[in-house]
């Protein structure tokens, strides 16, 4: 390995390092709470260094924003095949949030720096950073999609309107989250907070879904 290589390696090392400490101390305060000085001593570095990976605290949080949109949605497209309907893909799109942070705190880090960087997404965003502009929109075009798909098949009520139908999902989702992360650390139940999430999507699935659509389908339950 030569030196530039081995440098640019130490580089993306110390750069996900302090990403890993942001979302630990958000995790533990909140984002509001958290200050540049927080996240240097946690990663033991001066600030002067930690500022040149990150100009300042809205950079660093955007690029937590992007690195766990990003994750989700490759996640959840390597498991939607292309032979899936409308609803099988939605279904398979809820199922894979489920799983993604079923025995994982980052739901509540992310949903929090969304409120904090854009906090009238997905009404509305635009976030300073094009980046993460982009991991917002990719996420929501994935939505729009699948829903688009069971418009297309017939799988899906064709009165619907899948650009507003995203949204929905997405702020009801993320609504649920925010009321469970204003409690103490200790008093956070992800099950409780994964179960409601399955509830409402089997709601939203029910009246999404067209007459005739095999209701086995609708259900979100692990077999």
């Amino acid at each position: 390995m030569g030196i530039a290589e081995r440098k640019k390696r130490e580089r993306e090392n110390r750069r996900q390092v302090i990403l890993d400490s942001a979302r630990d101390i958000i995790l533990e305060r909140g984002v509001e709470a958290v200050s540049m000085s927080d996240i240097a001593r946690e990663c033991e570095l001066s600030k002067a260094t930690l500022y040149l990976y990150y100009s300042n605290k809205e950079s660093l949080l955007e690029a937590i924003f992007t690195e766990a949109v990003t994750s989700f949605v490759e996640y959840a497209e390597s498991r939607i095949s292309d032979s899936d309907s409308g609803i099988e893909a939605i279904s398979t799109l809820w199922r894979c949030y489920l799983d993604r942070f079923r025995n994982s705190n980052d739901i509540f880090v992310l949903v929090g720096v969304k409120n904090f960087i854009a906090p009238s997404f997905p009404l509305l965003y635009e976030p300073a950073d094009k980046t993460s502009r982009r991991a917002g929109s990719r996420m929501l075009s994935l939505v729009q999609e699948v829903i688009e798909r069971g418009l297309h098949d017939g799988t899906l009520e064709t009165s619907l309107d899948a650009k507003t139908l995203s949204r929905t999902v997405f702020i009801i989702a993320s609504g649920i989250v925010d009321s469970v992360a204003r409690l103490p650390r200790d008093l956070r139940d992800m099950s409780i907070v994964l179960a409601e999430m399955q509830r409402v999507f089997e709601l939203l699935l029910r009246g999404m879904a067209a007459p005739g659509v095999d209701r086995s389908q609708l259900s979100l339950s692990e077999n």
